[in-house]
């Protein structure tokens, strides 16, 4: 009698459905093995590869980090600078005339684990090998800014997973070689800005008229906003796309406490004053001219690549104003002409 009325007692009510423990349960243990096998197939595909790849990567040259085109520049006899003769326009600095802001900003939008790596981001390598494989081919990058640094120098193009591999071994062979310092000092001084400006010295005084040191938060924050898209975030292409930009990156820094909140606040605030693209080229008659005479002198690669500081007896704004002039007359003449 007493296990008849047990046995009802535990018989379960009608309409009840056995639920197994969270981790037994379908939705939960397919996708753990699946990850499980996407991961262990990564594991064997770079173990295999290893060797090959550390191979690879210490062919490398590092001493092509530091051998960057660097623009020639024309002074008038002011001192002034009048024009730039370039393959590339960029005039390299030393860590010390590049701004904290400027430093702290790039951390903040392509790299806030930079000081703590030692070349990769082992999470975001996970996170972005996950999606990647599943997309069956390299969508997102999770670049550091040294692996940028490497595939930049290097001319490690193309999105397939070795090329990634390899792009990450060299970046640990650069972290062996330089200090966080140094690495920054070469990125900076290397990586694109949009408009036809390499560096952040040419960036600055491309965008803003000033040396690089010079620049303030803002402006700091919009060259850290320019890096990832630059010839689209560019002001002189979307002034308002540079602005978001600009604005994220400031966000950006005051999360991760490089700037506090009022900081941030008045200088998202400000408008995007920016020079204009025509006059940040530098180039007339007088800057043609003495670019023919100085590849005359000291041949082309050697005029384009050493970054020689040319002085002239120009008065730079008198020469501003003839051109002006000429330019003047002409479009009255055309019109006349008409």
């Amino acid at each position: 009698m007493r296990a008849s009325r047990d046995s009802h007692y535990l018989a379960p009510p009608p309409g009840y459905r056995f639920r197994p423990p969270w981790y037994k349960r379908p939705e939960f243990y397919i996708p753990i093995a699946v990850l499980a096998f996407i991961c262990g197939g990564f594991a064997i595909y770079v173990a295999m590869n290893m060797a090959d790849l550390k191979n690879q990567a210490a062919a490398f040259d590092l001493n092509k980090l530091q051998q960057m085109e660097s623009a020639s520049v024309i002074l008038d006899r002011n001192g002034k600078i009048f024009g730039q003769i370039y393959v590339e326009n960029r005039e390299t600095i030393p860590y010390d005339q590049i701004p904290r802001n400027l430093v702290n900003a790039v951390v903040a939008v392509e790299d806030a684990r930079f000081y703590q790596h030692h070349g990769y981001a082992l999470q975001g390598i996970v996170r972005a090998t996950l999606k990647n494989l599943t997309a069956g081919h390299v969508r997102q990058g999770a670049s550091t800014i040294t692996q940028q640094l490497a595939r930049n120098s290097f001319a490690l193009k193309g999105k397939t997973f070795r090329r990634k591999l390899l792009e990450i071994f060299v970046a640990r062979r650069i972290e062996d070689n330089f200090n966080k310092q140094k690495i920054m000092e070469l990125y900076l001084n290397r990586i694109y800005f949009g408009g036809g400006l390499y560096g952040a010295e040419a960036a600055a005084r491309g965008y803003f008229g000033k040396r690089a040191r010079d620049m303030t938060l803002e402006e700091c924050a919009t060259l850290a906003g320019l890096i990832k898209s630059p010839n689209r975030l560019s002001p002189w292409s979307d002034k308002a796309a540079s602005r978001d930009a600009r604005n994220y990156a400031l966000t950006r820094m005051r999360d991760l406490g490089f700037i506090d909140n009022s900081k941030c606040a008045e200088a998202q605030g400000r408008a995007m004053v920016t020079g204009n693209r025509q006059n940040a080229q530098g180039q007339n008659y007088a800057v043609d001219y003495i670019r023919q005479q100085v590849i005359n002198a000291v041949g082309w690669n050697r005029a384009m690549n050493e970054g020689f500081r040319i002085h002239t007896t120009i008065d730079g704004d008198l020469q501003k104003i003839a051109e002006e002039s000429l330019r003047q007359s002409l479009d009255k003449a055309e019109q006349h002409a008409g």
